[in-house]
């Protein structure tokens, strides 16, 4: 009897357990469009977050099709907008490719705004709430979050030996941001997409190129560019973005695990861009080790204090108020209730 009973209240004790068991999550598929496919934060982190972290946690449940944008044939500006018509459920995209449509994709990414991956972060995290309520209203775009790439820095084909010297060139530039920089010194800015300009480098087609550290060696921009800037222009910021209809059609369930496990993702991404400058510079220039493999043989060109004066010159005078320009009233008030009090700027 006594063994009876004690089986009945164990029985009764574990009820509740398997009763609280929530059901599993129903089956998900769907399509995502990922970054440069050649560089680390597809390969490193996007791959294995897609196609194992996010089958793992769902029990198998969310199963994705994952294809980097350069080996489906986009250039990268439209991916922003095909998110926006529902033609991509889902896609990670370098918002400033699309900055010229939509200003304020470059708000926390401007010329000479911030100076380290750490800065950018702050910024990003001050304008998240309100610039993703912009992208829901006005684009049907759900914001999941952000990435960025290591501090963009300036590639040439001839010398130089400060900023100034690169008055008169053709300096491919991504983004609106970039392309004020580059008049603002003097130069011209093209626009080409990035799996373009290793061969434009190497024909002449442009005398430079903006890029990450890490980011143009890997795509070897240094088997045609001779000399490198450490100079930050930028940072080359990315948004994990769903279309709004496709993302409040989910199961709840499905969203808040993607919504958790995207932060997470987030948060890796922004850990490796911190290294990843040095990174690059070493593995361009042959002035440390280089992880990625041999190491190529660009100039490292010292930064100058008149380097330095300049950038931060082109963004009071020339990156700003070319931004406050194109964004309009309520992209400003944005811009300056957030990142603008954060380092005490008005943009006008």
């Amino acid at each position: 009897m006594k063994h009876l009973a004690a089986a009945v209240v164990a029985v009764a004790l574990a009820a509740p357990a398997f009763a609280q068991q929530a059901p599993p999550l129903p089956r998900t598929e769907f399509n995502v469009v990922g970054t440069i496919g050649t560089l680390s934060m597809y390969q490193n982190i996007e791959v294995p977050f897609w196609t194992r972290t996010i089958p793992e946690v769902s029990g198998g449940a969310i199963r994705v099709q994952l294809r980097p944008f350069t080996e489906l044939g986009f250039r990268g500006a439209e991916i922003f907008r095909l998110v926006s018509q529902g033609t991509l459920p889902f896609a990670s995209t370098v918002l400033n490719y699309n900055s010229g449509e939509v200003p304020i994709n470059e708000a926390a990414d401007l010329v000479g705004l911030f100076g380290s991956v750490e800065e950018l972060k702050r910024g990003l995290d001050a304008i998240r709430g309100p610039y993703a309520e912009f992208l829901e209203q006005r684009h049907g775009i759900k914001l999941l979050g952000f990435g960025t790439y290591q501090a963009q820095l300036i590639y040439c084909r001839d010398g130089f030996t400060q900023i100034s010297d690169l008055k008169g060139r053709k300096i491919r530039a991504s983004g609106a941001s970039q392309q004020a920089f580059v008049q603002f010194i003097g130069a011209s800015p093209v626009n080409i997409a990035f799996a373009e300009v290793q061969p434009a480098l190497a024909s002449g087609v442009v005398d430079c190129g903006i890029t990450g550290a890490l980011s143009g060696y890997r795509a070897r921009w240094h088997e045609a560019a001779r000399f490198l800037s450490p100079l930050p222009v930028n940072f080359a910021v990315v948004g994990h973005l769903a279309n709004l209809r496709f993302w409040n059609g989910l199961d709840s369930r499905v969203r808040d695990l993607l919504e958790r496990e995207l932060r997470k993702m987030e948060e890796a991404i922004f850990e490796q861009a911190k290294s990843e400058t040095a990174i690059g510079i070493a593995c361009n220039t042959g002035t440390g080790p280089c992880p990625d493999g041999q190491p190529a043989a660009m100039k490292l060109v010292p930064l100058t204090p008149g380097d330095e004066a300049l950038r931060k010159r082109a963004f009071v005078e020339a990156v700003l108020p070319e931004f406050a320009r194109r964004c309009g009233g309520e992209c400003i008030r944005i811009w300056n209730d957030t990142i603008g009090r954060l380092v005490g700027v008005t943009a006008r």
